[in-house]
Parts: C-alpha cells; structure tokens; sequence
C-alpha cells in the first residue's frame, strides 16, 4: 500500500506535541488497518483451511498437553482439556504480543523511510492481528467447551451470564499488548539481541504461571508474591472464571491487570516520546 496519497505534513520532525502526534496517527489510520488486514491475509494465503487453522493450532497443543499433564497432576483429561485450551489461547496472545511486537517497527522500515509516520503505528498493527487471531481461538474454545459438556453429560452450563466479562477482558489483552509491544519494539530496533533475550525471559514466565500448570500450584505460599504481582496469573484466572468456572472474575485480579497495564502504557508513552523521531536512524 502506497501512503502516497496520504499529507505527510501532520507530523513534524523534531519536537512533536501529543496532540500532532495523536492527529498524525489518526491520518495513519488506513495504513494501519490495511496492514493488519494483509497480516492476516499473508497469514493463511493458500491454505486450504485458512483461518480453521487458528482453531486447529491451538486445539491440538491443548490436546497434546493434556494428555500428558492430567496424569502428572492427577485430573480429568475432558475437563483438563478446557483448562489448558484457555491457558493457550492466552498465552499464544501474550506471547505473540512480545516477540512479534518487537519486530514490528523493523518490519515497518519501508513505510517509515517514505514518510514520516508514527511509529506507534505498527506495533498497534501487530497487536490487531494477534487480538483477532486470539478471538478466533476463543471462538474455538466455546465450541470445543460445549462439544465436551455435551458429549460426556457434564453437569455445566453450556453458557452463563458471565460470559460477558469475557468482552472488558479482551480489551483490557489489547491494550496491555500494545502497550508491551510498543516497549520491545523500540528497545529491539536499537538492541537486536533484545529479541533473543526475551525469547528467555518469556519462556521463564511460561514456567511460572498457570499456563499449563494447575492453578493449585500456585496457592504455595512461597509463590504468594509471584502470584499477587504476576500479570499473566492474573488474565489466566480472570479469564477462566467467567468462561470456565461460570462466576466474575476476582477483584485483585482486574486489580493486578489494572496496575500493569497502567505502569506498561506510562513507560511505553516515555519511550515513544524520547525515541520515535530518533529512531528513524536505526530503521
């Protein structure tokens, strides 16, 4: 997509107020949405079952897991199955949010070199995707939940009124993504090796949550910190309660989610105001 069309004069180099900015990235809008569309397109283009796959993917590591752990920690494969389709889908999105955020100014480079666009354009471009490729595998575990309850006779709403939490929940996903996406994306664009560090820190965290783990591990009390200030903890269990468990989600989990996506947007603003006419250097 050419942004040849599109006035190059909104955003200024050098000193850049919010307001200019913000106009900047609403003229960029287009640019953004057309990118997170062909994402998208690129992502299932000549595949036979294009976007099932997003279902598929997600379904089978569930299955995989499951037959594994439900041994290990002594649960029912059918409704263990759920718990971890949950805990991927989730942290597929979290996950995605990090390594693909932070090469989304780096794959932005072309634009960036035609015209001076915000670069909080393209991380936001990646965070769409992953939120849509997330919603998709939510979709999954609706259907996947209700073939269960329904093919075993389990004793378990197929559908509850505290479904509707799910809706603040993925928003809230969103907008912490991005606010994660936008600080390893510029901190990898000058350090390259940030990627690969974050490749470990991300799989440290996968360890340490109830990802894949049961959630009783995490009652320990050696870990109650790690549980109370752990962010991925706490999506985990704000999302299967409703979904899941059928009851709203706890408070001092919107609560922990509240404070990270605060502190991670109030960093993500400083590093976006210092480096994103800077950094057009290292693109």
């Amino acid at each position: 997509m050419s942004v040849q069309g599109i006035g190059l004069q909104t955003v200024r180099v050098g000193r850049v107020t919010l307001g200019s900015y913000l106009a900047g990235m609403w003229r960029y809008r287009h640019l953004m949405f057309h990118l997170a569309n062909a994402d998208l397109q690129s992502r299932f283009r000549r595949s036979s079952l294009g976007v099932v796959w997003a279902m598929i993917h997600p379904l089978s590591f569930a299955m995989l897991y499951s037959l594994v752990l439900a041994n290990l920690f002594q649960q029912e494969f059918k409704t263990f199955s759920i718990y971890v389709f949950a805990g991927f889908i989730l942290w597929d999105a979290l996950s995605s949010f990090v390594h693909l955020g932070s090469q989304s100014i780096i794959n932005g480079a072309g634009y960036l070199k035609q015209a001076p666009i915000p670069m909080l354009i393209f991380p936001l471009r990646t965070c769409i995707t992953v939120t849509v490729v997330f919603l998709i595998g939510f979709l999954a575990l609706l259907i996947y939940r209700t073939g269960v309850i329904l093919m075993f006779g389990l004793d378990e709403p197929i559908m509850t009124i505290y479904w509707a939490w799910a809706a603040p929940l993925v928003i809230a996903l969103f907008v912490m993504g991005s606010a994660w996406a936008t600080i390893v994306a510029f901190i990898n664009l000058k350090f390259r090796d940030t990627q690969q560090l974050l490749m470990i820190l991300m799989q440290a965290v996968w360890f340490s949550s109830p990802v894949f783990f049961d959630r009783s591990v995490f009652d320990n009390p050696r870990l109650e910190l790690w549980s109370a200030i752990n962010p991925v903890l706490a999506f985990c269990d704000a999302f299967r309660d409703p979904v899941i468990y059928g009851r709203p989600p706890e408070m001092r989990d919107w609560i922990a989610i509240g404070v990270w996506t605060g502190l991670s947007w109030l960093v993500a603003i400083v590093i976006t105001a210092i480096n994103d006419r800077k950094s057009i250097h290292y693109v």
